[in-house]
């Protein structure tokens, strides 16, 4: 992986990166609507979202609210809803997977993946 630019730290002190400038199979990752959103009325601040989203920190902590903000959308990996499987309230949602079915499909990404895999003699 490249070196990405760091945007500051999060209230835990990690270190943020920018991923947006790292493409999701040559599409830029701003043309990728994939992120979590939160709904606010199931939401009880627990922070497991907030702390396990540690590697993109998609989260920030609004501490007047006392509960997570989506403060970097696109830093999200694509498909990844880690978040939303582990909240014990439901209350992240992602796009449908039939969403980036058509993206798959619309940008040929299992021909790029086809291509990677034998372009190592893996298939």
């Amino acid at each position: 992986m490249k070196d990405l630019p760091v945007i500051g730290k999060d209230p835990l002190g990690r270190t943020i990166k920018d991923f947006t400038v790292m493409p999701w199979w040559g599409i830029d990752r701003k043309d990728i609507e994939w992120y979590p959103t939160i709904d606010y009325d199931a939401c009880t601040g627990c922070g497991i979202c907030f702390i396990t989203c540690g590697n993109r920190i998609v989260f920030d902590w609004d501490k007047d609210m006392k509960k997570p903000v989506v403060a970097r959308p696109y830093n999200c990996v694509v498909s990844c809803s880690t978040c939303g499987n582990l909240c014990p309230h439901n209350a992240l949602t992602f796009p449908d997977k039939e969403y980036m079915q058509e993206i798959i499909i619309k940008e040929k990404i299992l021909k790029k993946a086809a291509d990677k895999l034998k372009e190592h003699d893996l298939i």
